[in-house]
């Protein structure tokens, strides 16, 4: 007898939700964006929660082992200072970071990185929820009044006030009915590991001397992986970016590539399954064509692979490629964002639309709160912005930055009882420069635009 076909959708019984807390603000997701943003929201006066899914927060810097974190400073000027350079600060004391650099694209340890970043958010007063994934809202007169989460305690809700989504994918801005949009073709995803075993002092620098604690790639060794690589035996990769990881020996290696839809989760899991068997197939590869890896031995890689792009925001305003080359001095400016304008391709070993910068731009406070919303506003990798400009805006080092004007952002709308739209930028300004971030309009250069690219140099000298 022929089984029925399944149907299309179940019936789910109604239920009653239990609330099991209150706070001010929540943030979901606790990464390097998140807990920034939790951070900045406790210290303005918030009762804060934080959501994540793991047990321990960092994201993309600690589960993806995306390392180093990109860019705190460009043509040796500082543009990211308050709380998310003083998380690098601790990681550097506790000896788990190196900031001591012109450049801003500073090694950390993902470890020590996991209890820097912990410290600072139980110090600040954040209330911390790990093992618990962001699962729905419940709305009233467009607000967002409860957020939904799912743990090992089943499903429990939570009280709010204001929420910040720092997911990345823009769960809870969806789950709110709030505008996203996706491109046709993302950034492809990258499994980061670490070796050990390697003869760091024997590989080859053709660019010169190790630059902020990055190897340069080794023109010798991309070519023959090129070769390889034709004749079907090394996967699609990028790069490689090698960089040193705290010890003679170590490095830490960005390299795979693959094409996927991190939040299609049936997709995303074959390519963490492809990934992790390419990761093993290119090590034997790396031990037996190049001297300096002939001893190399996997240390660690990814508890998941490294996502560069999914859904972002319709926002109030969309960041442009226009912005990045050309800096505005927008009046809601709440972060900047040198990193080069670097989008990986899915087909190809190549980089397209590289563009290395000279100067900060400035990010407007707009590009984080969706259309529509009252009390919703994001951080990170989920913002409004075109492909060229989110090609740049995405790196790690920005979404911290943003992650302190979102959360400083909501602390104040509380204080005042106001929309997210409606709070006074001036005094978020004001407060952001107060605690120590800067927000300054001086890279604006309305005489002589084209002095801040350089659209000839080799897309394999930077990392990422």
């Amino acid at each position: 007898m022929a089984s029925e076909k399944s149907a299309t959708h179940v019936a789910e019984p109604s239920r009653t939700t239990p609330v099991v807390g209150d706070f001010d603000v929540i943030v979901a997701g606790g990464g390097p964006a998140g807990v920034i943003a939790a951070v900045a929201a406790a210290r303005g006066g918030a009762r804060t929660l934080l959501i994540e899914r793991y047990g321990f927060v960092g994201g993309m810097s600690t589960s993806a082992l995306v390392t180093p974190i990109s860019e705190f400073r460009v043509a040796g000027r500082q543009h990211i200072g308050g709380i998310p350079l003083e998380l690098m600060q601790r990681a550097a004391e506790l000896g788990g970071a190196e900031i001591e650099r012109d450049s801003g694209n500073w090694p950390v340890n993902d470890e020590i990185m996991k209890l820097a970043a912990q410290r600072m958010l139980i110090e600040s007063g954040v209330t911390l929820l790990f093992h618990s994934w962001f699962s729905d809202v419940i709305t009233a007169a467009g607000r967002v009044s409860h957020i939904i989460v799912q743990n090992k305690a089943g499903r429990v809700a939570y009280a709010c006030k204001t929420v910040i989504d720092c997911t990345g994918d823009a769960d809870v801005v969806r789950a709110a009915g709030l505008p996203t949009t996706k491109g046709d073709v993302l950034q492809p995803a990258t499994l980061w590991f670490q070796l050990g075993g390697v003869d760091t002092g024997a590989l080859d620098y053709v660019f010169g001397d190790a630059v902020d604690g990055i190897l340069p790639v080794s023109e010798s060794i991309r070519a023959r992986l090129a070769e390889l690589h034709v004749a079907g035996e090394v996967p699609l990769f990028g790069g490689p970016w090698i960089n040193r990881f705290f010890r003679d020996g170590m490095v830490s290696i960005n390299v795979l590539r693959e094409p996927t839809d991190a939040s299609d989760p049936e997709w995303f899991t074959r390519t963490e399954t492809s990934l992790r068997e390419k990761m093993h197939a290119l090590i034997d590869v790396m031990r037996r064509e190049f001297p300096e890896f002939r001893n190399a031995w996997l240390a660690k890689s990814g508890i998941q692979t490294g996502v560069r792009e999914t859904h972002h925001i319709v926002g109030l305003y969309e960041l442009t490629q226009d912005d990045v080359l050309h800096p505005k001095a927008f009046p809601d400016t709440i972060a900047k964002g040198a990193h080069t304008i670097d989008i990986h391709q899915t087909d190809s070993i190549d980089q397209n639309e590289f563009v290395l910068l000279r100067r900060p731009y400035n990010v407007p406070f707009r590009c984080l709160v969706p259309r529509g919303s009252v009390n919703v506003v994001t951080a990170g990798r989920c913002l409004s912005a075109d492909g060229p400009g989110f090609g740049s805006v995405r790196v790690m080092a920005t979404c911290m930055a943003m992650g302190q004007g979102a959360g400083t952002a909501a602390a104040l709308a509380i204080a005042h009882d106001v929309a997210i739209p409606d709070i006074d930028v001036g005094e978020l300004r004001a407060t952001l420069i107060e605690h120590g971030a800067i927000v300054d309009f001086d890279n604006v250069d309305p005489d002589d635009h084209d002095d801040n690219i350089d659209r000839h140099v080799d897309a394999f000298a930077v990392d990422r």
